[in-house]
């Protein structure tokens, strides 16, 4: 809440609001947890599972090779720091699941709860900033604002987690958790969590978000013929909603928004990402040492994506990787996005609603976007490696032997 309310995606310098987070982030952890990664102690615990193992490594390396890099370049203190502290967000799931294990049904609920809260604190933010100006949606292009709020992954978190669990809440059948059971309990409960989503998707609409938009379409579709498989009613009324939204107002805003991401497509087509890619080839292709290990944590690059101004970051992680640490960074990232791939497809079998808004803001972070670089984007990974990690029961019970460990 702290975040969502008084920090932003990606803060320009250490504040009140981010000293804070830090603090909290410690008292969650402990000290012992973090040293034992830094260190490398992690790989002497036995109790510890192989992705905390691998990513203690992984940080370990990461953290000490390009940093020595970038100071031998002479790279600013202030954009070494800037891509040092993205770098621990990367690995908050070795600091964060082993304490938060015992506790892990609990901690899915507080996490994904959370996180939906802060995304939908950084849309009121920027609803504030632009003056409510709801008219605008269809016919123009609205402003990102100053801090860039809505570029969060908790922002599209929330806009598919929220609808997801109003969904469960009005039809029981389709929750993979039980829910209250007073029918009008339930009705009161899911009515804000739907006015919260529509302010969300209406935000990422007025300033034309298109990654996001087709996210949520193609997510939101995805669970409407899962929950199909168990009663067709929520898949109708989202249809005859839209029916009606379009008979009622027909033109806009909805067809109008439609229109815009179609044309901001046809005019700047996947914005320079292929030139940004290429831009950092030329850069780090000047000599074999750039291209193995990069030009260091503070390194800047000529972004065509950005007009060519000399910035610290690139729009897709692989090359935002290659400038900073090269191909050997990359192919240590990826012995740890290869540790976290079970627990995701089992995520994806085990719970299929939270898996349907919790990938893509990951897929988004990873390919699309800056937000690897967001500690929303850390706390998402914690949130999947929780839920669908395997060895202890939901509540911190021992499994019965030969029982489904996923979380149900």
């Amino acid at each position: 809440m702290l975040y969502g309310l008084f920090s932003a995606p990606a803060p320009p310098e250490i504040g009140a609001a981010e000293m804070a987070i830090g603090l909290l982030l410690v008292a969650a952890t402990g000290l012992a947890q973090p040293w034992a990664m830094i260190s490398g102690a992690q790989l002497l615990r036995t109790e510890a599972r192989s992705f905390e193992s691998v990513g203690s490594v992984v940080f370990i390396g990461l953290f000490w090779l390009p940093l020595l890099r970038g100071a031998g370049l002479d790279w600013s203190g202030r954009d070494i720091l800037r891509d040092l502290v993205p770098l621990l967000y990367l690995f908050l799931p070795v600091l964060l699941v082993a304490p938060l294990r015992g506790i892990r049904a609990r901690a899915v609920e507080l996490l994904a709860g959370g996180l939906a809260c802060a995304g939908v604190a950084f849309v009121l933010r920027w609803w504030s900033e632009v003056g409510w100006a709801f008219g605008a949606i269809g016919h123009r292009a609205m402003s990102e604002g100053s801090s860039y709020l809505l570029n969060s992954p908790a922002v599209l978190f929330a806009a598919l987690w929220l609808p997801v669990t109003a969904i469960g809440l009005l039809w029981p059948v389709t929750a993979l958790r039980p829910g209250p059971r007073p029918p009008w309990l339930r009705l009161a409960l899911a009515l804000p969590l739907l006015l919260a989503a529509v302010l969300v998707c209406a935000a990422l609409a007025g300033t034309v978000h298109r990654m996001a938009l087709i996210m949520i379409t193609l997510s939101g579709l995805g669970f409407l013929l899962w929950c199909a498989r168990r009663t067709p009613w929520p898949l109708l009324t989202v249809l005859g909603g839209l029916a009606a939204f379009l008979v009622l107002l027909p033109g806009a805003p909805l067809t109008g928004a439609l229109g815009m991401v179609v044309a901001k497509s046809e005019q700047v087509g996947v914005n320079e990402r292929a030139n940004e890619v290429a831009a950092v080839l030329d850069q780090t292709g000047r000599s074999a040492l750039s291209l193995l290990a990069g030009d260091g944590w503070g390194a800047l690059v000529a972004n065509p994506a950005v007009g060519g101004w000399r910035v610290s970051y690139t729009h897709s992680f692989p090359s935002y990787l290659l400038l900073k640490t090269g191909i050997f960074g990359l192919l240590l990232m990826l012995c740890w996005l290869a540790t976290l791939v079970p627990a995701f497809v089992r995520l994806a079998l085990g719970n299929p609603p939270l898996a349907l808004a919790a990938l893509p803001p990951l897929a988004g972070g990873l390919l699309f976007h800056t937000s690897f670089k967001y500690l929303c984007f850390g706390l998402l990974l914690t949130l999947i490696m929780l839920a669908g990690e395997t060895g202890a029961a939901p509540g911190g019970q021992a499994p019965p032997s030969g029982s489904d460990t996923s979380y149900q």
